[in-house]
């Protein structure tokens, strides 16, 4: 498979020009993230009652747990449209302490979240943690997101019959902590991984159900990690399916 480290993203030459522009598109997606937030509340609030059982028990102890993943997910979405409406569109850290997430942890929350996707096209989802992994110095909401990108992505490439594998792992030599989310999908020729990696236009790809991929979510993801030194590497291969990994520095235990 092809190894590619993803590259610096282009910056502007013209500064006023591109803060002008900026300016405008963080007011235009505050307002829709305004409008959005609404909905999602009044969402979140049903799932509530569903997952709290209100007006009695469900009749089969799946929907508990449908309503309980439902609930999780309006929850996160909502605090998106809080970031979003702060101006913080990537959750860059916060000065203070040194954040610790359990990321075995985190990893189950997310793959339970997009099960229903994965059940839906006949796709494996696991999670594989070797045992002592440590807890990796990165916001918990930040690792969801990271994690809800790499995951919706590969459940949209990888066929009926096909797995994908959230796992985690230290290298013996370097030290470093490794995540990695591995599918069996249809992956990428090298000249459309060298395309994606350097946030070019790319013409929108077709999941195995006919689902469009243009590779927005990997400059959305670099953004969120680069502040944590998290460095990506990206193993793809025609039919052979994609490997991405993140690198975290080595850490003190």
């Amino acid at each position: 498979m092809k190894k590619t480290h993803i590259p610096d993203a282009p910056s502007s030459v013209d500064g006023t020009e591109t803060e002008t522009a900026l300016g405008g598109d963080k007011e235009f997606v505050a307002d829709i993230a305004h409008e959005m937030r609404n909905a999602l509340n009044a969402l979140r609030a049903y799932t509530h009652l569903l997952k709290a059982e209100k007006h009695g028990p469900h009749s089969h102890p799946q929907y508990q747990r449908y309503s309980t993943v439902a609930h999780d997910a309006a929850e996160a979405l909502v605090r998106i449209c809080d970031r979003l409406l702060d101006g913080d569109e990537t959750g860059m850290p916060d000065p203070g302490p040194a954040p610790s997430t359990d990321a075995s942890a985190v990893s189950s929350i997310v793959v339970e979240r997009y099960a229903a996707l994965a059940e839906e096209k006949n796709v494996s989802l696991y999670v594989q943690f070797e045992r002592g992994f440590p807890s990796l110095p990165i916001p918990q909401t930040i690792l969801e997101d990271v994690l809800g990108n790499l995951i919706t992505n590969a459940i949209k490439f990888t066929s009926s019959g096909g797995t994908i594998a959230v796992i985690g792992k230290c290298d013996p030599k370097s030290g470093a902590v490794i995540m990695v989310v591995r599918d069996t999908g249809v992956g990428m020729s090298p000249e459309k991984l060298s395309k994606v990696l350097q946030f070019l236009p790319v013409k929108p790809a077709e999941g195995s159900d006919g689902e469009l991929g243009t590779g927005r979510g990997l400059s959305i993801m670099k953004a969120q990690l680069a502040p944590y030194g998290v460095e990506i590497e990206i193993r793809s291969n025609p039919n052979f399916g994609t490997s991405v990994s993140l690198v975290f520095p080595a850490i003190q235990t």
